[in-house]
């Protein structure tokens, strides 16, 4: 059979067609109707925790405030947990060698007895645990309490499969000399730059320690249910130094839109312990929270007034923030006046105001005993022992993701 020209092109155009067709279903996924970015959200076998959906927060567009923000999320609202999520990273990759049950992946279930081995569980590789301090060899007049916070948290960080920063707060000076207090806030704003896969910023002053290391952070108040146990709602808010400020904590809330924790009760909130999911709208907190008018306002208890400030006039921010119980995030040694006092379970305590006080070494001693002891790994003792520990080893702007935009986290 002879063709025209003419007809020789329409059968190429048809067969061009066909092929196109064949490619657009074949390779759907990856269409305008499910591009690359939303690939994670529609595979439900791979669940990353986040919705990045177009719902608006409220009154999002006075407060400047991309729509999505305060979307990111563990987890869906349904509150149920997602088993089987292979941990995200742990600590690093020696302190992975340094666990056998952590170093093979394949072996490692849910139901692992390792107390060392990170567990699949939501959270794992999802928090990061952000610790900063000066450079200065003595600290609150306790012995090696550096080693020993390294230790504790280094520890806890393997265990549930966490990330663990330690910042040299000194490194992060502000431009115009301003109390090294808020030093907190671009070490936060870097570290949600070094690590673009976590969900949940978790920062913790150096004097904590963590007392009850078989207690995850999920179970404890990252899952719904541990989120529930110790929300404070419709709570008095104190002010610094006892007594009610006028404010209430929320009356209820959303667990999808939480994105600051923060426990309330004694004195007020106090920005030593608290948890910051990723998100637009904690972008947005961060930036306005290291606003030049708190710099230069605030001289008293610095960025913690700064904190409460946003708090009391800030809608949005009371919107996203869910107050604790006080003992849950921040409980107080026997000593300490500004709140609650820890008791046997808790989480952790925290040695708020340590440098002023000449009893805090040998509470802090007591507290250190009375500590749940978990199996510390090997290579942590090595590093420990040599001087090789990973102690404030973080420099602002040092070590950066390739393109990263450092002038976006240097104030």
């Amino acid at each position: 059979m002879v063709f025209k020209t003419r007809e020789l092109r329409l059968l190429s155009l048809a067969a061009f067609a066909l092929i196109i067709i064949f490619a657009f279903y074949q390779f759907e996924p990856l269409s305008l109707h499910n591009p690359p970015w939303a690939a994670r959200q529609t595979d439900a076998s791979v669940p990353d925790g986040r919705d990045n959906s177009a719902k608006a927060l409220p009154n999002s567009a006075e407060q400047g405030i991309p729509p999505s923000a305060g979307n990111a999320r563990l987890e869906d609202t349904s509150g149920t947990k997602v088993e089987g999520v292979e941990p995200g990273g742990s600590t690093d990759d020696m302190l992975k060698a340094s666990s056998p049950a952590a170093s093979d992946k394949s072996s490692t279930d849910s139901s692992s007895s390792s107390p060392s081995s990170p567990r699949k569980r939501p959270d794992a590789g999802k928090v990061l645990m952000v610790t900063a301090s000066t450079g200065q060899r003595g600290m609150l007049g306790i012995p090696r309490l550096k080693e020993q916070v390294y230790e504790n948290r280094i520890t806890y960080a393997n265990r549930y499969g966490y990330e663990f920063m330690w910042a040299n707060i000194s490194s992060y000076n502000l431009t115009h000399g301003e109390p090294i207090y808020w030093n907190k806030i671009p070490v936060l704003q870097e570290a949600f730059i070094r690590y673009p896969e976590v969900e949940w910023l978790w920062w913790m002053d150096v004097d904590i320690i963590i007392m009850n290391q078989s207690l995850s952070m999920w179970d404890h108040v990252l899952s719904p249910e541990g989120m529930a146990r110790h929300a404070a709602l419709d709570k008095v808010i104190n002010k610094p130094g006892g007594g009610p400020s006028g404010w209430k904590t929320l009356p209820s809330y959303n667990y999808s839109e939480v994105n600051f924790m923060i426990a309330s009760g004694g004195w007020g909130m106090n920005v030593g312990n608290f948890l910051m999911r990723r998100s637009y709208w904690s972008e947005w907190l961060l930036d306005l929270w290291i606003e030049p008018f708190y710099v230069e306002k605030f001289k008293v208890l610095p960025e913690n007034d700064g904190w409460t400030h946003m708090y009391r006039h800030h809608p949005i921010v009371r919107r996203h923030t869910l107050c604790t119980n006080q003992r849950a995030l921040n409980a107080y040694p026997a000593y300490n006046p500004l709140g609650e006092h820890y008791a046997p379970g808790d989480h952790s305590v925290h040695f708020a105001g340590c440098g002023s006080n000449e009893k805090c070494p040998g509470e802090w001693a007591k507290y250190w005993e009375l500590r749940e002891k978990d199996e510390v790994p090997a290579l942590v003792k090595q590093k420990l022992a040599d001087g090789t520990a990973e102690i404030e080893n973080v420099q602002k702007g040092i070590g950066l993701p390739a393109g990263a935009n450092v002038d976006a986290v240097a104030r």
